[in-house]
């Protein structure tokens, strides 16, 4: 099975939360989105609507949907896209809220991204040279899923939520 079948497969498995820490400047993104945003047009809502049909469901069926993103300093491209392309999986029940690498470092957030589901499952994942998921370790021994709540906990708190986040 890939690690993208297998993270699909924990989407679908998951029973009431899914927390995720976002760490990399760029991810693989097709080029057309990012030139539609270069040249100043809205995003393409069609492309993402089983994405956010998806975390709709979700959200009401009473799941909580939770991820922190690292903000690079300076931002790359990709952050500056990303963060003009949030609101919409906000208003579908997302809850994202953003955080500096400075201040991430600062609290010894790892410099991987991973799930955590339901508080029993880590999902580490890595990536390959093209921006792609290479790999996913999908982890429920008790030490390390209490890591990463740990992460979760720690990082959390002082994040901005998109509401209020403030991009200049």
């Amino acid at each position: 099975m890939s690690p993208t079948d297998r993270l699909d497969e924990l989407f679908r498995e998951f029973t009431a939360s899914s927390w995720r820490w976002e760490c990399q400047g760029d991810y693989a993104i097709d080029a057309a989105k990012l030139q539609r945003w270069r040249d100043g047009l809205p995003p393409d809502l069609d492309a993402k609507r089983p994405w956010l049909d998806y975390i709709r469901s979700v959200t009401e069926a009473g799941k909580t949907w939770q991820r922190v993103r690292m903000l690079t300093e300076p931002l790359t491209e990709y952050l500056r896209w990303l963060i003009e392309q949030t609101q919409v999986n906000v208003d579908a029940g997302e809850d994202i809220r953003w955080i500096r690498e400075s201040q991430a470092r600062e609290l010894g957030m790892p410099n991987y991204d991973f799930y955590l589901f339901d508080d029993e499952r880590v999902a580490i994942m890595r990536f390959g040279d093209d921006k792609l998921l290479a790999e996913l370790d999908v982890l429920d021994d008790p030490a390390t899923v209490k890591q990463h709540q740990h992460y979760r906990d720690i990082v959390w708190p002082p994040s901005i939520p998109h509401s209020e986040y403030h991009h200049t």
